[in-house]
């Protein structure tokens, strides 16, 4: 048997570095071998020796994607790699072995100090930056001497050497949570670390019990954020798509399909249609090429290329006509271009670095409960130190008041907050889910109810990314088009009897096209969005496209040139003639027309006929739509149109189809008072025509304010603050302008929450408050930064999410008005037991039992109260205001201040009747815990009242919670074992009377007073 390193054997090993591309995670490494695409006799090698090593339990070879990766049988914390295994690599590959810098994450400063004791092996090193230029304004035969290539491509050595020089053309990887962080997330909260802290110190006095109790509400509380957080996790990673793996170079003056992440800087790709663009490349030649770059510059069009191009310095991306990019794809024509940017270097690249840069902030419930949280620990302390020193002052043994002051402590903090706020939460994103919609995280849910603002990306967000044409102009007919239907006026018609020249203008739509149906019979066109929006009016208008290019078949075509702004196509008739059709620049193809088409009949074009067209032609161009000329001729040779002259038919109008209903949720977001500010790449006047058809400009009609991005870029940071509330549309925007909008709104103290589907939307994803994108069409870095994804790509589910994110705030202020207020009694029941001077009225185990009782059930399911009505009717609340704020301490004191009126009542009756002690104690326990019970129904609504119905829907939840809790209380007075646990004595009839008087009461109190006082909890007609 050969040793592992012998390498005289191996002939098929590559003469070029192994590459370690990903080693961050413990006890996995992957590694990448540009031999090992497509050569299995090397994956053999390298998993036949590899796994008889003893430190491996996992090795993997891919022939497809040329990485290894390899899993060790004990996890390693450091980075060294056994000799065995790097014995193994460099005798099967015959290469050193180096590490790929992109992928490494940025160490802290600890770990780096630990790290640079150690000696990297002397094969080990990192890639070096690659040349930067502003490629754009550089002539082809320079940048091919910059990167040092040449036009007939790469030697396979050249290439090997640039890829262990410059490093794999891959991505940095954006590492998403993992399990350990989601569940230790539960717990940084200001709510748990009272509750903990409460935990602590029952323990720490012998309430082992206690201490239990709350650990286990904690515990709980952040079992359900956990599961519901991992579950969508998974579902949003599941929707990943993964570029093709194959690029299409030119290698030893030879067409070859490599992997893509072997593509090297100075390589030359090849390009036709559906081709995905693997690197940033300058063109070197280009026939009719056209690009979707909308995922990177969010312009609708395609871009027409041009290899002679040269632009300045300050071209904006999307207008580098030269320029190919990373992740984009050919729609049209072919070219070849040279590779000057790879991996992180790329524009893609560079949008991913600043995903990473940028830092997704606080909800604002998140920061409100962390205010209550600092207020109720200061609160708490001030009360149960009030209570001690007082209760010591009136001669109370000390560990009796170090008891009662940790039992206050304990009915001090809110034990079901968390529950309620973390449950609450999961049941919407659990309701969105139903509604196609994934949340990432629970405070998105909340934070949709709060936001102020949304920037809507139009370019597959708002639209459709298609084009449909709207309007049909001849000499004698202004048709427009809706839906597929043909309208003159208000009528409906069918096109060919309107005007005789229609069905002409139909024939030269479907012949002068590129795009073709994807299947026989199918709807399905295959196209670019101007040649597909086309054809489709022509099948609309009843054109069979396959039977009419079969009975004039292609003779000749000329596409559009820089000097032929107008595509023309020559087609064989039957009779041996040739029919002619044209369709392009309206002035350029009107030139060429010596005659027009009135209703059928040809009549000569006059010199006003000429300027009616024109006007037509500025009057459609207005409306922000895309004007096409179109004409044709029959001739008896192909060449004849030239002297005989063509026939003008019409002009045709196109436009950016908007996604069915957004006219409709522009309105309902108008209508809950939240602005809407659309982002775009698109042209200003194409921006306007959009915003104007869905309605940006709000219910009153206010003018649209647009910012292109040239005055941007002008415009000071403290100026943007001024103009961006009054700005509707931002158009020509790159990804920085697009962050830079969404933080100055947030400068200006609003909550922005940000759509897009492209990879140029993903800082601004990041940055806003809640990013949105789609779940079909959006990018995997969309996707992979968004807080929200809507499966069906349906951005009417936003009105749901909106609508579930304001109720949920409501309801957690219920929930958390009840706790407060509840809580607050037991405080004033113990302090004037305190300050009488006798015996505790409740002792530590009772306030206990209360707390559990009233505090987690009852909470709950007041946090499952359905939607007010108007809750889509009234404006987003004040991020910055309070969620308790000094009205409603008022309200809370005097609320609480009822209910300890009518436990202390009671208290009087039983010391008048049985003097102090267990007797009176029991009675004040029982009316205290039922009254809690009962007033959860009052915090409900501020506004309507619990005995009147027919104002709210009911709620089975809390039915069920009161309910069930009232059981367990009368278990606790009657069960022997549990009366015993809790030291209470037997009830009388007199006493149950007594005690349903002490908590009924303070019910009609308190729902008196909502009805004749003005609502101070709910405000700005908050329910």
């Amino acid at each position: 048997m050969a040793s592992i390193t012998d390498t005289g054997s191996y002939e098929h090993k590559p003469r070029y570095c192994v590459l370690v591309i990903h080693n961050s995670v413990a006890g996995r490494t992957r590694f990448h071998v540009p031999g090992l695409y497509r050569n299995e006799s090397l994956r053999a090698s390298l998993e036949s020796k590899l796994t008889a090593l003893a430190e491996l339990k996992l090795v993997r070879a891919n022939t497809l994607t040329g990485n290894l990766l390899i899993q060790y049988a004990v996890s390693r914390d450091d980075e060294a790699m056994p000799a065995s295994i790097a014995g193994v690599l460099e005798a099967v590959t015959g290469c050193s072995i180096i590490y790929e810098h992109v992928d490494r994450p940025s160490p802290k400063p600890r770990a780096f100090k630990t790290k640079e004791k150690k000696r990297a092996p002397a094969a080990t090193r990192y890639h070096r930056k690659p040349p930067s230029h502003l490629w754009h304004t550089l002539a082809g035969s320079r940048i091919i001497k910059l990167v040092e290539g040449e036009e007939e491509g790469l030697t396979n050595e050249s290439a090997h050497q640039r890829l262990a020089e410059y490093g794999p053309n891959v991505l940095s990887e954006h590492r998403g949570r993992s399990s350990l962080q989601i569940f230790l997330q539960q717990f940084v909260s200001a709510p748990v670390a009272l509750l903990g802290l409460s935990a602590g110190i029952s323990l720490a006095t012998g309430g082992v019990a206690d201490a239990f109790v709350i650990a286990g509400v904690v515990l709980i509380n952040s079992v359900i954020g956990y599961a519901t957080e991992q579950s969508a996790e998974k579902t949003i990673n599941a929707l990943g798509q993964s570029a093709p793996g194959i690029a299409a170079v030119i290698r030893d003056g030879k067409k070859t399909d490599i992997a893509l992440t072997d593509v090297v800087i100075g390589d030359i790709l090849v390009l036709a249609p559906g081709t995905y663009i693997s690197a940033d490349a300058r063109l070197l030649k280009s026939s009719r090429l056209s690009i979707d770059e909308s995922l990177l510059t969010g312009e609708s069009l395609p871009a027409n290329k041009r290899h002679a191009f040269l632009g300045k310095a300050q071209t904006a991306l999307a207008d580098r006509q030269n320029m190919i990019y990373m992740g984009t794809t050919v729609i049209g024509g072919d070219g070849r271009a040279i590779v000057v940017a790879t991996g992180r270097h790329t524009e893609i690249g560079k949008i991913q670095s600043m995903v990473g840069e940028t830092v997704t902030p606080e909800t604002p419930m998140q920061k409100q409960i962390n205010e209550m949280g600092l207020q109720l620990a200061l609160f708490s302390s001030g009360i149960c130190a009030l209570v001690f020193f007082v209760g010591l002052l009136r001669g109370r043994p000390l560990p009796e008041m170090l008891m009662s002051a940790i039992s206050l402590a304990v009915a001090a903090v809110p034990e079901g907050l968390p529950a309620v706020a973390t449950t609450t939460l999961a049941l919407g994103i659990k309701d969105m889910q139903r509604n196609k919609v994934l949340i990432r995280q629970l405070p998105a849910v909340e934070n949709l109810g709060s936001v102020q603002v949304i920037c809507l990306d139009k370019t597959g967000t708002l639209t459709l990314n298609q084009m449909s044409v709207v309007a049909l102009k001849t000499v004698q007919s202004a048709i427009s088009v809706k839906e597929g239907r043909f309208f003159d006026g208000e009528a409906d018609i069918d096109l060919y009897q309107a005007d005789g020249a229609l069905k002409r203008m139909m024939e030269v739509l479907v012949l002068c096209n590129e795009s073709t149906i994807a299947k026989e019979g199918g709807q399905d066109l295959q196209g670019s969005p101007t040649e597909n929006a086309l054809l489709q009016a022509a099948i609309n208008a009843g054109e069979d496209v396959a039977s009419l290019r079969a009975r004039r078949p292609l003779a000749k075509v000329d596409y559009r040139a820089e000097a032929r702004p107008y595509m023309m196509t020559v087609h064989q008739l039957e009779d041996g003639r040739f029919f002619t059709a044209v369709k392009g620049s309206p002035a350029a193809v009107l030139e060429l027309c010596r005659q027009c088409s009135n209703n059928g009949h040809l009549k000569a074009l006059s010199e006003d006929d000429r300027q009616s067209i024109l006007i037509w032609n500025e009057r459609l161009g207005a409306d922000a739509l895309r004007v096409l000329g179109v004409a044709y001729c029959i001739t008896g040779d192909a060449a004849d149109y030239k002297r005989q002259g063509l026939t003008w038919l019409g002009l045709v109008g196109m436009e950016d189809v908007i996604r069915p209903g957004m006219e409709a949720l522009m309105a309902q977001f108008h209508d809950a008072g939240i602005e809407t500010v659309m982002i775009t790449g698109d042209q200003s006047s194409t921006a306007f025509s959009v915003g104007k058809r869905l309605g940006l400009n709000g219910r009153y009609g206010k003018s649209l304010e647009i910012i292109d991005s040239e005055h941007l870029d002008k415009l000071h940071p403290s100026v943007l603050a001024g103009l961006i509330n009054h700005t509707t549309i931002f158009s020509r925007v790159s990804p920085a302008h697009k962050l830079r909008i969404v933080k100055a709104l947030q400068q200006n103290g609003k909550v922005v929450a940000m759509t897009g589907d492209g990879i140029n939307d993903g800082p601004a994803l990041k940055a806003a408050d809640i990013g949105i994108t789609l779940g079909e069409k959006g990018t995997d870095l969309a996707r992979s930064v968004a807080d929200m994804i809507l499966q069906e790509d349906d951005l009417k589910t936003m009105v749901t999410a909106i609508r579930e994110g304001r109720a949920i705030y409501d309801n957690i202020r219920k929930s958390l008005h009840f706790l407060l207020s509840t809580n607050l009694s037991e405080i004033e029941v113990m302090l004037f037991s305190a300050i009488i001077g006798r015996t505790e009225i409740l002792n530590p185990i009772q306030l206990l039992w209360i707390n559990l009782i009233t505090d987690i059930f009852p909470a709950l399911a007041l946090a499952l109260e359905p939607p007010e009505e108007d809750v889509l009717k009234r404006p987003p609340r004040d991020p910055q205001a309070a969620i308790v704020d000094r009205s409603d301490y008022a309200k809370l004191i005097r609320e609480s201040g009822i209910i300890t009126a009518g436990t202390l009542g009671v208290y009087a009756y039983s010391l008048l009747r049985y003097g102090p002690g267990q007797n009176a104690s029991t009675n004040a326990f029982m009316s205290l815990t039922l009254a809690q019970l009962l007033h959860a129904f009052h915090c409900r609504s501020g506004k309507t009242s619990v005995f009147r119905s027919e104002n709210r829907p009911s709620n089975r939840y809390l039915d069920a919670a009161v309910g069930l809790s009232g059981m367990l209380q009368v278990l606790a007075a009657f069960l022997p074992p549990l009366r015993r646990l809790l030291r209470l004595s037997p009830v009388g009839a007199i006493d149950i009377v007594a005690i349903l008087a002490g908590a009924g009461l303070p019910l009609i109190a308190n729902e008196a007073i909502k009805g004749i006082g003005k609502n101070t909890f709910h405000k700005d007609d908050k329910p």
